[in-house]
């Protein structure tokens, strides 16, 4: 229960008594039997009186809850908007986390690409050099034909004895 509640309650639970003390003494004056206006008056004032008092207060709580609720009012408003700047600058956080996350995906998608690329070239040059290392020396077969080599020297060996003999 807040304190403006528990004011209007006080306040309510005072009126009502006096209320009721009111009550009764405008019903004494209705069953009076008035013989003077001197009587009247001496009934009437202490009534006057007590229903100019009830008002006083009564005008008196309904300022002090009128201060109270602007009061509340202002310190709600307050909490709003610091609440607003919040979730403001809790947006714009999440904006630029957003973005270095965005920027950080980019990032390694090159990354990516690059390892996969160097990757590829590695296992090539890899494999290529175990292919060259692991495979067999080549085997070098010369076989001489006497007969064939005799004939493809035989018009050199005619052309110097020519030229010796001139």
């Amino acid at each position: 229960m807040t304190k403006s509640e528990m004011a209007r309650q006080l306040a309510s639970a005072s009126n009502a008594s006096r209320l009721n003390a009111l009550n009764q003494q405008i019903e004494a004056l209705r069953q009076a039997k008035i013989s003077s206006a001197e009587q009247l008056a001496q009934i009437i004032e202490p009534l006057a009186q007590a229903m100019a008092t009830l008002t006083d207060e009564t005008r008196d709580s309904l300022a002090k809850t009128s201060q109270y609720n602007q009061t509340q009012s202002e310190q709600f408003a307050k909490q709003v908007e610091e609440t607003i700047q919040a979730w403001q600058s809790a947006a714009a956080a999440a904006e630029r986390a957003a973005q270095r996350m965005e920027r950080a995906g980019r990032q390694m998608e090159i990354i990516h690409y690059l390892m996969v690329m160097v990757a590829g070239v590695m296992s090539g040059l890899l494999a290529s050099a175990l292919w060259l290392w692991l495979a067999p020396a080549p085997v070098i077969q010369n076989t001489l034909d006497p007969k064939e080599i005799a004939q493809l020297l035989k018009p050199e060996i005619a052309a110097q004895l020519q030229r010796k003999g001139k």
